[in-house]
């Protein structure tokens, strides 16, 4: 008999409340990890995601469309199949501007972008974290 092991038990992730996941066709120029929380925008051209360019404005690659929950491995340029979320509540904090590999981008310009197609960003306090050391 096998073992039984535990795969997913982080005390914290990139989604809040009532996430709507859709699958999807992510697309990569290269070999790259798009971590969670990665904001992506949809190329008019091909119809498949891509990363989020705060500012962009090819193939409307600047307007944010949907964000990764959970990794995802590209060995090379190319399409992969991945379910992003595509409505609901996230961390801010949690959120990627993949230029940037954190949220200090995340601005209140992108969280609008982000509002207007149903994922609402919200700031929390992470009560796991001990601030008394």
């Amino acid at each position: 008999m096998a073992n039984i092991e535990i795969t997913n038990n982080k005390t914290r992730g990139v989604v809040l409340y009532e996430p709507v996941f859709k699958d999807e066709t992510v697309t990569a120029v290269g070999a790259d990890t798009f971590a969670a929380g990665t904001i992506l925008a949809r190329d008019s051209v091909s119809l498949k995601l891509v990363l989020f360019v705060k500012g962009g404005v090819t193939n409307e690659n600047g307007i944010p469309k949907a964000v990764l929950t959970q990794d995802l491995v590209f060995t090379g340029a190319g399409d992969l199949p991945a379910r992003p979320m595509v409505e609901g509540q996230v961390r801010t904090g949690d959120l990627i501007i993949d230029a940037d590999g954190d949220a200090t981008n995340v601005d209140a310009a992108v969280l609008d972008q982000l509002r207007d197609y149903g994922i609402v960003g919200l700031s929390t306090t992470q009560l796991a974290q001990l601030d008394n050391q």
